[in-house]
């Protein structure tokens, strides 16, 4: 029986290639949700005009949420792991801090302009506001290192 030397997926890289790639890929859907919201907000406020049609409130509503669940994919909340970011190396710490500051910002943003003008706000803000809360208890769990203990 031979084995084949090939890498498996994923495995040949270097892991500050994977790090990297992670990286851009969480910056990539950090910055869509933070034109989204604040393009919403723009809309509530009558600044700009809103997002029209259900694929693009699907589409906000799911990033709102994708942005969530992959930091705490990356943190290694869902595997039951306490994984503090104070335990990290200080460049992984300052883009976690980065991204987390970002994505409560935004998003505490949206939710608060979608409170105060409830009757005006956009039918798209109060959904990215209610799918914020949502994903801000992983995003917590995992920031924090909490994570469910089992028994």
């Amino acid at each position: 029986m031979t084995t084949s030397t090939r890498p498996k997926p994923g495995r040949g890289q270097a892991p500050e290639a994977q790090g990297l790639a992670l990286g851009a890929v969480l910056a990539t859907l950090l910055g869509g949700f933070v034109l989204v919201v604040a393009r919403e907000i723009g809309a509530t406020l009558g600044i700009v005009d809103g997002g029209r049609g259900d694929s693009y409130e699907l589409f906000a509503v799911s990033l709102t949420g994708l942005v969530g669940a992959v930091f705490a994919l990356a943190l290694g909340a869902s595997r039951g792991t306490t994984t503090a970011v104070a335990d990290r190396d200080p460049l992984r710490r300052f883009f976690a801090n980065a991204y987390v500051l970002t994505y409560v910002t935004a998003g505490a943003v949206g939710l608060l302009v979608c409170l105060i003008r409830l009757g005006s706000s956009t039918v798209i803000l109060r959904s990215l506001a209610a799918a914020f809360l949502g994903s801000a208890v992983a995003v917590a769990s995992a920031y924090f290192g909490t994570a469910p203990e089992h028994r």
